[in-house]
């Protein structure tokens, strides 16, 4: 089949990419013929290069993230568009919060499939956000699809669609089920809490940061593995308890980080759909503690493994669910074969 995919905008790191990479590679190594297209040049060096060994046609607007106005962007997809016309598509994805993704449609055929692919929280702050042309877009989209079952539920809400579907993400599993095995903690053992993946303020960093220098926590040691404009490595320098390592090199390198840790922390403002990143780390049977935005409840386990916040995850409660949480593991209350099980069951690829 001929695969024609467009992204918005790729950040250099994030789980957006990583779904979209991921599946496309996927698609081309079963001798699909992908071209992708995204209206942004910042997708980082190592993505790059899988997607050219996958053999997939990747073509950008060479804009970095979010410098290349509305009319630059139209202009180059609109030509992208019109040289698709050429190829008998199968299937037309578009995904991301862009009024863009009707422009890509125009390269369909009356056989085409057209998937639509929204990806955040759709909440009603998000809602606010959204121009008429995208509104547009969520209404006539031949087939569309929720990230969560919470997405589907609120974009029903918003523009009167019954016809969501909600489908889970196709993600790479960064450990291998044989890894996984329950550990036992000591009561006074330190904890390794970690965050993996682009490293900007709506991700609950700067709460991070401020929760390693309590007192109470001071069993813990914390990991952030990422990359982004807002935090440069120096500076985490200000907080001995926090380790930065910068972004991890490809997948194998993921696995090795997750089974490194005791679990994942994230204290995110930001709209997610369902967390990517929460969703690898039960791969590893990793428990975790985050924000309840979105989806991110879906995820959550079967045993104990899990300490949501309620939003906006103020320092407080962040600081209540990580020592709730700490508590639990050492009281190894928690298991990392239940929750592998669990992934096994919902979200492996």
């Amino acid at each position: 089949m001929n695969l024609l995919f467009y992204v918005p905008q790729m950040a250099s790191y994030g789980g957006m990419e990583r779904h979209v990479c991921m599946l496309a590679e996927e698609a081309a190594a079963r001798g699909h013929r992908v071209r992708l297209l995204t209206t942004s040049n910042s997708l980082n060096t190592g993505d790059r290069n899988s997607l050219a060994s996958a053999g997939v046609d990747f073509r950008e607007l060479p804009r970095s993230r979010d410098a290349a106005g509305r009319f630059a962007k139209l202009l180059w997809l609109w030509r992208e568009t019109l040289r698709a016309r050429r190829v008998r598509w199968d299937i037309i994805y578009t995904n991301g919060q862009s009024a863009l993704a009707s422009t890509v449609w125009r390269a369909a055929r009356s056989h085409t499939r057209v998937i639509h692919h929204h990806h955040t929280a759709a909440d009603p702050a998000e809602q606010s956000t959204w121009s008429p042309a995208f509104v547009r877009v969520l209404t006539r989209a031949p087939e569309l699809v929720a990230c969560s079952e919470s997405t589907r539920d609120a974009i029903a809400r918003a523009v009167n669609r019954r016809d969501t579907r909600f489908l889970p993400y196709f993600t790479a599993c960064p450990v291998a089920r044989e890894s996984v095995v329950d550990r036992r903690y000591e009561p006074a053992q330190t904890l390794h809490f970690g965050f993996v993946g682009r490293l900007v303020t709506t991700k609950g960093i700067d709460t991070l940061c401020a929760l390693s220098r309590r007192p109470e926590l001071s069993g813990i040691a914390w990991h952030v593995h990422g990359s982004g404009p807002d935090y440069p490595a120096g500076h985490f320098r200000a907080y001995p308890a926090v380790r930065f390592h910068g972004p991890y090199r490809d997948l194998a390198h993921y696995g090795q980080i997750l089974q490194r840790l005791d679990a994942i922390a994230l204290f995110t403002r930001h709209n997610e759909g369902m967390p990517l990143s929460l969703i690898e780390s039960l791969s590893a049977g990793l428990p975790w503690v985050a924000t309840d935005r979105g989806g991110t409840r879906e995820i959550a386990g079967r045993d104990a493994g899990s300490a949501l916040i309620p939003p906006p995850a103020d320092l407080p409660a962040a600081l209540d669910a990580t020592l709730a949480l700490a508590a639990r593991i050492r009281n190894n209350t928690t298991s990392r074969a239940a929750r592998r099980a669990d992934y096994d069951a919902r979200f492996a690829p």
